[in-house]
């Protein structure tokens, strides 16, 4: 009785990996073709992470003056503006890039996982 129990729990287990596995790949090959640009949020994530867009970049940026006035912004002030800006976009595609890589990793992970528990099960008899 007792084996039979590990058994039922170990193959609730491997059927639990596999499962997100399958769910992960369809969502990960669903982010390859369904959008643009690859979310920056995971796929198995957890968390309600708002992963950064190109939009989050386009701010504008407002100067003051000593008398405390709005005014325009300098040559230097412009060029940093820029940069600050390339600084960011950057930032967004390396963030799309990682969550791409790490959910192609994680869902094969997980199918790799739950299919070695569902084979090395049965050395566990």
């Amino acid at each position: 009785m007792k084996e039979n129990k590990l058994s039922y729990f170990v193959s609730v287990l491997a059927l639990i990996f596999v499962l997100l596995g399958v769910y992960g790949g369809i969502r990960t090959t669903l982010n390859f073709y369904l959008f643009d640009k690859y979310p920056s949020g995971g796929v198995l994530s957890f968390n309600n992470y708002y992963g950064e867009r190109e939009e989050d970049c386009a701010y504008p940026m407002t100067y003051y003056g000593m008398e405390g006035k709005p005014r325009e912004a300098t040559e230097d002030e412009e060029k940093m503006a820029t940069e600050q800006k390339e600084i960011c976009l950057s930032r967004v595609a390396k963030s799309r890039e990682t969550a791409k890589v790490n959910d192609i990793s994680v869902s094969l992970f997980y199918l790799f996982l739950g299919t070695g528990i569902f084979i090395g099960k049965r050395f566990l008899k």
